[in-house]
């Protein structure tokens, strides 16, 4: 039989190791958002204007707004077309004309 001690302890350790993933993950998530935003030409916007949308953004997330939709789909179109063109300028010049 594990004791309470024992049993305690490795809640605790996976715990810890589990806010540590947490922290990872955040640090991950923002890393991406910045690079979205350099991605956009968005970077320079001030942040009244950045907290603006992101107030916007929350409050639609909220209520299920039907502006989510509009927003995934022209984010979907802007990675589609810059998924679309990376592959493309990945293509071997031969393959690229023959693409074309």
């Amino acid at each position: 039989m594990v004791d309470y001690a024992s049993r305690l302890a490795a809640l605790e350790s996976e715990q810890a190791r589990l806010s540590q993933e947490e922290i990872k993950l955040t640090a991950l998530r923002r890393e991406e958002i910045g690079r979205l935003a350099e991605k956009l030409g968005v970077l320079e916007a001030d942040d009244a204007t950045l907290a603006g949308l992101m107030v916007e953004l929350k409050s639609a997330m909220g209520t299920n707004s039907p502006q989510l939709a509009k927003w995934r789909d022209a984010g979907a179109s802007f990675r589609g077309v810059r998924a679309a063109r990376h592959r493309a300028e990945a293509l071997p010049s031969a393959d690229r004309r023959d693409k074309v």
